[in-house]
């Protein structure tokens, strides 16, 4: 008679544990002041120059754990500061063209969707957690720039040429992948409430500080 309540103790234990541990539906918001886009990525670009400068906001749903990941589709939105530029100067001249040089003028912003996965490594207390967040998509420049195509003969300045030209190949396809590697500390300051800061790159750039709401919806008992 024990050993069957101790089975069936058991049993319950198993069972209320994985009732815990069933992964819920949530809402997600982001927001990033700052993302930068220097020469140490200027082979993203195919360019010599790069000074890339704007922020984030995302929102989206996600599918997880309070006290483990989570992962989630975003819609995201970065505005690219006016002014930022892009330098290419070519070391032979290609079909004319010796250099280019752009400048974004107002209203240039990259849109996508991308897909994120959040890994902790480790929880502490129920409170707090740290791990890597991941994430990978596709975006579509949109907008215009300024742009100045250095020849042979002279400069020819436009100021009309779409946004896709910044990323490689510079046509008018306008698409540009979205990627994400940083590392993240999150808190979880209610039931199914978390919220985490990271940092590291996200494509265009690196991000110093990034802020995320992450709210999971109990299940109907």
């Amino acid at each position: 008679m024990i050993r069957i309540t101790a089975v069936v103790f058991a049993a319950t234990l198993t069972l209320a544990n994985q009732v815990a541990a069933q992964e819920q539906w949530g809402v997600s918001v982001g927001m990033t002041p700052t993302w930068k886009a220097t020469d140490s990525l200027r082979f993203l670009f195919s360019a010599d120059e790069v000074e890339l400068e704007g922020s984030e906001f995302r929102i989206g749903v996600v599918r997880g754990l309070v006290y483990g990941g989570e992962w989630g589709l975003s819609y995201v939105d970065k505005p690219v500061d006016e002014h930022s530029s892009l330098n290419a100067d070519m070391e032979t001249c290609s079909r004319g063209t010796c250099g280019l040089f752009y400048r974004t003028l107002p209203d240039v912003r990259l849109t996508g969707v991308e897909w994120h996965h959040f890994h902790p490594f480790k929880t502490w207390k129920e409170r707090v957690q740290f791990g890597t967040v991941g994430a990978i998509g596709i975006g579509w420049l949109r907008g215009n720039v300024y742009r100045r195509r250095t020849t042979e003969e002279s400069d020819v300045e436009s100021f009309d040429i779409e946004a896709g030209e910044l990323f490689p190949p510079r046509d008018t396809m306008n698409v540009m992948p979205l990627l994400k590697m940083e590392l993240a500390v999150a808190g979880i300051l209610a039931p199914g409430f978390k919220v985490r800061a990271s940092g590291g790159f996200s494509m265009p750039g690196y991000e110093t500080f990034s802020l995320t709401f992450i709210y999971l919806i109990p299940k109907w008992q």
